[in-house]
């Protein structure tokens, strides 16, 4: 089976430092060693040893899968380089997302003309609710307009935790952002969660809108109306994520299996996210 998984955090740099992703001494709500039992999943073998090796072993054994690597600011700041090494270590193994200061335009554009325009990366990853803005924050309109202008798929996060409040995912946000830049590619991953109906609407009708509801559709409260999208309404519109480490990949792809009805399940782990990023064959 051939999957892109558009949010996967690969055991490499900035991810392996003390107190980041694959840190299993962490203590908190959201924390490798335990996060994952949430979401009715286990601790694969990669996240437990934080093996590259592991992970791409884990990742051959459930077929023809490639990962968008994103990357989030750590303490040194947003370390692009290190995902530049990654696609180059590892050749068509893994997309790259380069991460964006969504505070910050001007660095933003610079990021984007070095690591997209000019670089290996596919496309851009942003947290507005980390930086403290909404996501139609007048501060992020250059962003949107340069991605717009390049032809710059854009992932964000925005749901879960993603914010101080709820307000910070929610779909009246992205809405605007959408009929703003009508040509923008927007992947919202976890999918504005809680706000799940609202969510379905908003990529229902705004053309230039994907979700990514990744954990939020398994084991979670309302997560059963992302699966109804992903079998009905949205059936182009919803893209696979794992989340790992937040979750092990092949608990993440049999759940999704044994919910997707079978003549969706193509679209839903490779064509939508081939079509979203403009993926070749």
């Amino acid at each position: 089976m051939k999957i892109i998984d558009v949010r996967m955090r690969a055991p490499f740099g900035p991810y392996l430092e003390k107190g980041n992703m694959f840190d299993k001494e962490v203590r908190h709500p959201f924390a490798l060693a335990t996060f994952y039992r949430n979401f009715g999943c286990r601790m694969s073998a990669s996240m437990a040893e934080a093996s590259m090796e592991l992970l791409l072993e884990e990742m051959d054994a459930l077929g023809d899968v490639t990962g968008v690597v994103s990357m989030r600011r750590s303490a040194k700041g947003f370390e692009n380089d290190a995902l530049v090494e990654l696609l180059q270590k590892y050749p068509g193994r893994f997309l790259g997302a380069c991460g964006l200061p969504p505070e910050d335009a001007d660095a933003a554009l610079g990021i984007l003309q070095k690591y997209v325009v000019d670089g290996p990366c596919i496309t851009a990853f942003m947290e507005p609710g980390f930086a403290g803005l909404l996501m139609d924050d007048a501060k992020i309109g250059p962003i949107y307009a340069f991605c717009e202008q390049h032809a710059i798929p854009l992932l964000i996060s925005y749901g879960g935790f993603h914010g101080p409040t709820d307000e910070y995912c929610k779909p009246v946000h992205a809405q605007q952002v959408a009929e703003n830049y009508p040509g923008l590619k927007i992947c919202l991953c976890h999918a504005c969660w809680p706000w799940v109906e609202p969510a379905v609407m908003l990529a229902y009708r705004c053309p230039n809108v994907w979700l990514s509801p990744d954990i939020y559709a398994l084991h979670v409260a309302g997560g059963q109306g992302y699966i109804e999208a992903a079998n009905y309404m949205l059936r182009d519109k919803i893209l696979y994520g794992s989340a790992y480490p937040c979750v092990d990949l092949e608990s993440s792809v049999a759940q999704y299996l044994e919910k997707l009805h079978a003549d969706v399940a193509e679209n839903i782990f490779y064509r939508n996210a081939q079509a979203f990023f403009g993926v070749r064959e």
